[in-house]
């Protein structure tokens, strides 16, 4: 069983100060959301609440004691909200940061008896932080493992704990590479667990890049078949392949590429899969082209603080040269949506959304706004969007360039490249104060799959 804390750079930022604010112990309480899926189990920061004053009974270098009834509150609001608790404090000294006999026993009575046993089925945390690190456990230990990694999402996804990915491998295929970033952003880009949403023309692209740099973690997810009008921009595939699956196509190009790589292909719709494969990624690309899936992965990187990275292109043509361009999104927990960047048609995602026969009834009556028509797609135009987002992927795993950016727009016909940030609305029901973030299992996902309607969607590895 993994266990996994995820946060935004801005909580772990907000945490640190309070903790380490001084030489003294101090702790905090995280409320959280949390998910539990085969293999993992989730929690998810939603709010930092530092303890101090009428919170604490005691207060040194080196001993800290906490209200029972400070506890006892906080838990009885995270439980309100169909969440849980982590119960923090720090370490005020540098060094590698390891719980103490003392902490452990605390931890075990506390979280593991008397949290766990009102907030039970979800699990309750522990999180020690130190200058130099950090150490957290959740509890009850599943399979006997309470030991948690700890996961910040900002400009790069940071991990401690234990799953910050190993010194890297003395493997001389990715040499070249290593100069790039060092081992140790090559062992990231490697542990990375990646979901791509859309096989076509910006996927496949996508896909044969990250199986390239050394991925070794990916699942694809599509539900349509091959034609030979795609084959003159999907990668990966040939006349032979008409007529299959694209995500099983492409995964079988990206295994030739990488066949120590564990490649997962899912033939359906986003909508219809089991959101829980796409809350265990590290990142998830959005490569497909309608409205309800972008709505769908806006709402789980903030609901289960996932990086997503949106990409899309368009071609307008006309008798005086074509328009044409791709833009890249970095949708972060805790930053602005799709939805605040006004990306998002409110209802082309209802029509998504519609069942089949319900959209082919609407369909035929001329109820529905999205076009059937095919539009515009040359692959060279599909490899710069790619390209781009891919190289954003570097910069959250390996650390690449100084900071990551939010959204990136290449004119092609202008031969430039932009950049700005997405600005979040305080009120927006997504990413604003009081959305989704963190939420976890407590809130519903906005997706047609249920439990009781269909089993859930393995990844088909070959």
């Amino acid at each position: 069983m993994r266990n996994e804390i995820r946060m935004t750079a801005g909580q772990w930022q907000e945490l640190r100060q309070h903790l380490l604010a001084d030489g003294l112990e101090h702790a905090a309480v995280l409320i959280c959301g949390s998910l539990a899926t085969a293999g993992t189990r989730l929690m998810f920061v939603r709010e930092v609440v530092p303890l101090a004053g009428a919170d604490l009974i005691d207060q040194g270098e080196l001993h800290l004691s906490v209200s029972p009834v400070t506890i006892a509150r906080l838990a009885k609001q995270a439980g309100q909200s169909s969440g849980s608790v982590i119960i923090c404090h720090s370490h005020p000294f540098p060094g590698a940061v390891h719980p103490s006999v003392l902490d452990l026993d605390t931890e075990v009575q506390l979280c593991g008896r008397a949290l766990a046993g009102r907030l039970g089925p979800r699990p309750v945390g522990s999180l020690i932080v130190g200058p130099d690190g950090a150490s957290a456990r959740m509890y009850p230990a599943e399979d006997g493992n309470r030991e948690a990694a700890i996961r910040i999402a900002g400009d790069t996804l940071t991990s401690l704990g234990t799953g910050s990915p190993g010194p890297g491998s003395d493997d001389e295929t990715f040499d070249r590479q290593v100069r790039a970033w060092g081992a140790h952003g090559q062992a990231a880009i490697a542990a990375a667990r990646v979901v791509i949403v859309g096989a076509g023309g910006t996927g496949s692209h996508v896909l044969m890049q990250l199986a390239h740099l050394g991925v070794r973690n990916l699942l694809l997810i599509d539900p349509d078949h091959v034609e030979a009008s795609n084959l003159p921009r999907l990668l990966g595939a040939t006349a032979a392949d008409i007529g299959r699956l694209k995500a099983e196509v492409l995964a079988d190009a990206a295994r030739a590429i990488s066949p120590e790589a564990i490649i997962g292909a899912i033939g359906a719709s986003v909508l219809d899969v089991d959101p829980g494969l796409l809350a265990e990624a590290d990142v998830v690309f959005c490569c497909t082209d309608g409205h309800g899936s972008r709505a769908l992965l806006t709402e789980i990187a903030q609901q289960f603080c996932v990086t997503v990275i949106d990409l899309g292109v368009e071609i307008v043509p006309s008798p005086d040269g074509a328009r044409a361009g791709g833009g890249v999104r970095i949708l972060r927990p805790g930053e602005g949506c799709l939805h605040c960047a006004g990306t998002l048609d409110p209802g082309l995602v209802r029509e998504e959304y519609l069942p089949a026969a319900e959209r082919e009834a609407e369909r035929n009556r001329g109820y529905l706004r999205g076009s059937a028509e095919p539009t515009p797609s040359v692959v060279a135009l599909n490899g710069v969007a790619a390209s781009l987002a891919v190289l954003e992927f570097c910069q959250l795993t390996a650390g690449m360039f100084t900071t990551g950016r939010q959204r990136l727009l290449y004119r092609a016909e202008q031969r430039r490249l932009t950049t700005s940030g997405i600005d979040r609305d305080p009120a927006c029901h997504v990413c604003g104060d009081h959305g989704l973030l963190g939420t976890g299992d407590g809130s519903q996902v906005a997706t047609r799959w249920r439990p009781s309607a269909m089993p859930a969607q393995e990844r088909q590895a070959g």
